[in-house]
């Protein structure tokens, strides 16, 4: 008996990590022999050993010491595969066995380590996606000119109004079958556009399910011939970007009277806007332009129920005192670790 394990990596490409993978066979006596390696439901990372791959193929290594490490850190059942495995690692650096400048999920452990732990963070993110022909161009899209204005295809049903729900179907079904921990989904304002929320889950975890996510929708496109794009802006003119709003929340905050910890919150990261831009996503300049519900990158507001703030306090919140913030400035296109790593280090003044 084997297992197919997907490990699964991210890039060093810039200004945009992507996704790389490859598969480990790994036999039955290979495993500890009280495990049943037939029970999809039993995940134990000692199972998935430590492997490498070719750096200098993904920007990680020159080619002259191209190795670099796999460490496997998280795993989900394989919804492609019944009965494998989806396998999250860390890159490191072969010769030194140092987190590779690329391991961005190195930096929130180190966040964690130095104290942000006891803040017992949640994140949940909000990850907006374009679904695009093999060329490019925004499904829904004609070759020439545009489509009807924005407006209709939000949460909206119709063949008119909606393309690409099987692959939106697709996707939300194999995630559940995987295990990637999502909450909900819906059409977006823009054809072809939708959203999947992933979370609440821990600054580790969450940023996990959020690339496992990306994984398992990209790989989808490719059954029906249709591309996925995290770009912040994938279409020019009157047509909304794609986000990835972040919703936060510590210990402090999700407490009775939490309202003034998450205004603290707010004041905190509103002292650090270029830092937190810094890492929101390539190409935030296009799309935080103080138009289609967003306010601008260089401006700086919060307020309740306000979808023209950078950070919205949802009108639930404010009204029981207590509950999350949603930063509504990073991109589709952002590290859900990074943005982790950030807020952490804001919020619990680790700077």
């Amino acid at each position: 008996m084997a297992i197919f394990a997907e490990y699964i990596w991210i890039d060093g490409v810039k200004p945009t990590a992507g996704l790389r993978s490859k598969t480990r066979v790994i036999y039955e006596s290979d495993v500890p022999k009280s495990t049943d390696i037939e029970d999809v439901t039993q995940i134990d990372m000692s199972w998935f050993p430590v492997w490498g791959a070719d750096g200098s193929s993904t920007e990680q290594a020159a080619g002259d010491d191209s190795d670099i490490v796999l460490k496997p850190v998280s795993a989900v059942r394989d919804p492609f595969r019944p009965g494998h495995y989806l396998v999250m690692t860390e890159v490191f650096v072969g010769a030194t066995n140092e987190p590779h400048d690329s391991n961005t999920r190195a930096d929130v452990r180190a966040v964690l380590d130095a104290g942000a732990a006891k803040a017992d963070a949640l994140f949940g993110f909000e990850q907006e996606y374009t679904f695009v022909h093999p060329a490019g161009r925004p499904l829904g899209f004609p070759e020439r000119g545009f489509p009807a204005a924005q407006g209709p295809y939000y949460c909206g049903v119709g063949a008119n109004k909606i393309v690409g729900r099987p692959v939106y179907e697709q996707f939300m079904a194999r995630c559940l079958e995987a295990g990637v921990h999502i909450s909900g989904v819906n059409w977006e304002v823009m054809p072809g556009q939708a959203e999947v929320q992933v979370g609440p889950l821990g600054p580790l975890m969450g940023g996990d399910h959020i690339w496992l996510a990306r994984w398992i929708l990209e790989r989808t496109g490719e059954d029906y011939d249709v591309g996925v794009s995290f770009e912040a802006k994938p279409a020019k003119g009157d047509w909304n970007g794609a986000g990835m709003h972040t919703n936060f929340s510590t210990a402090a905050m999700r407490e009775e009277g939490g309202i003034a910890a998450i205004e603290e919150a707010c004041v905190a990261i509103g002292k650090k806007v270029d830092e937190h831009l810094a890492v929101y996503g390539h190409g935030y300049q296009d799309r935080l332009t103080g138009h289609h519900e967003t306010a601008r990158y260089d401006q700086f507001k919060y307020g309740v129920s306000d979808r023209t703030a950078s950070i919205r306090i949802p009108r639930h919140v404010a009204e029981n005192g207590c509950g999350y913030l949603e930063d509504r400035r990073p991109n589709a296109n952002a590290d859900p670790y990074q943005i982790a790593a950030r807020l952490l280090r804001t919020v619990c003044g680790i700077d």
